[in-house]
């Protein structure tokens, strides 16, 4: 069962034992049958549990919780029937259900706060070791160009002699025709116009068609057939989480794998929109998610985090992203991404600081 559907399965169940719940007090109140209300808060219970155990992580120890006062309930109707004191003590059983969903409950909210706190962390180095790329950029190959012409101008204008000038002059403008076009690079890197402009398949076509001129890779975009309708559902900031995704698997791919071809596929369902990155190279050992979500803030300043920002950036985007790869057989990664519009009302909930990398 999918994660999608397991989720609706559990908001099914929780909306039968919410009626089994309100079922129960109307008997109360205009029938007062207690058989039958025994039976409906047991049935309440028993629901509530199956719910529990399929929604998300978020919601479980509230339903659990919920589930063992429904039992509590039933057994002191059950009592009340039946007029026997002693079985007060059947009540352990959903008392203990609570107190277990309650601790279950308080050490999820510790452990969401632990990685939230890693994530945060994760952004910040992140960003941190952005700002020391593009300077070392800056400085390594504009600063030093610049000061490569400044010092041809300066020997053209210490000579009288034409063809010196016209040299210095030519050299100059090769070194500045350089800087333009890695100026032009870099920007792309930053925020790509056709992103903005066009939106994310051309971006996705221009990234493939860049990283064919750049590295002599055979880089293809491949689209389904109903991306074009479904995909318009993506709002900006989605697509960009999604092109950095997509930006972070190729240069992975590039950098580490020494691919012959890279396959970007963009696809659509009623359902999902997925998008998949998969390359011929050499492959690796692939990560668990549970592992990469544990990352350690040191193995963050070393560089290793490009697969812990796409994790966060997926979910940010409410998506489950999967790497499957092995060594010598190259690796796939996929992102699915649910419809239906909540991919824009959980990008509009989440502002992003001024700071924030894209």
């Amino acid at each position: 069962m999918t994660h999608l559907s397991r989720a609706r399965a559990g908001a099914v169940m929780e909306t039968t034992g919410t009626f089994l719940l309100v079922a129960t007090l109307v008997l109360e109140i205009v029938h007062h049958s207690l058989p039958a209300e025994a039976g409906l808060c047991l049935a309440a219970g028993a629901v509530f549990l199956v719910a529990a155990a399929l929604s998300p992580e978020t919601r479980r120890s509230w339903l659990a919780i919920i589930s063992g006062m429904s039992l509590v309930i039933a057994v002191a109707l059950l009592v009340r029937i039946v007029e026997a004191p002693l079985l007060n003590g059947l009540h352990l059983v959903p008392l203990t259900l609570i107190a277990s969903a309650a601790a279950i409950g308080h050490r999820s909210d510790q452990r969401r706060r632990s990685l939230d706190r890693e994530r945060t962390r994760a952004r910040h180095d992140g960003e941190e070791r952005e700002r020391r790329h593009w300077a070392r950029e800056l400085h390594d190959d504009t600063l030093q160009e610049l000061g490569a012409v400044q010092i041809v101008l300066a020997g053209a204008t210490a000579s009288s002699r034409p063809d010196v000038m016209k040299n210095a002059i030519e050299e100059a403008r090769r070194l500045i025709g350089n800087q333009i076009t890695s100026l032009r690079h870099l920007i792309a890197e930053l925020r790509p116009a056709a992103l903005d402009q066009l939106g994310l398949r051309p971006a996705l076509e221009a990234l493939c068609r860049s990283t064919s001129e750049n590295y002599g890779i055979d880089a293809e975009l491949r689209v389904g057939a109903e991306w074009d309708r479904f995909g318009a559902e993506l709002p900006p900031e989605a697509q960009v989480h999604v092109y950095r995704i997509v930006q972070e698997a190729v240069t992975n791919a590039v950098k580490h794998a020494r691919p012959t071809r890279i396959l970007v596929e963009l696809d659509s369902d009623e359902h999902t929109l997925s998008t998949k990155v998969t390359d011929d190279g050499s492959g690796m050992t692939p990560e668990p998610a549970s592992a990469a979500m544990r990352t350690p803030p040191q193995a963050i300043a070393s560089g290793g985090m490009g697969m812990a920002a796409m994790r966060e950036r997926a979910h940010l985007l409410d998506a489950h992203l999967t790497v499957d790869s092995a060594p010598e057989e190259g690796t796939r990664v996929t992102l699915r991404m649910p419809r239906h519009g909540r991919l824009g009302r959980r990008n509009r909930s989440r502002p992003r600081s001024p700071g924030q990398y894209v």
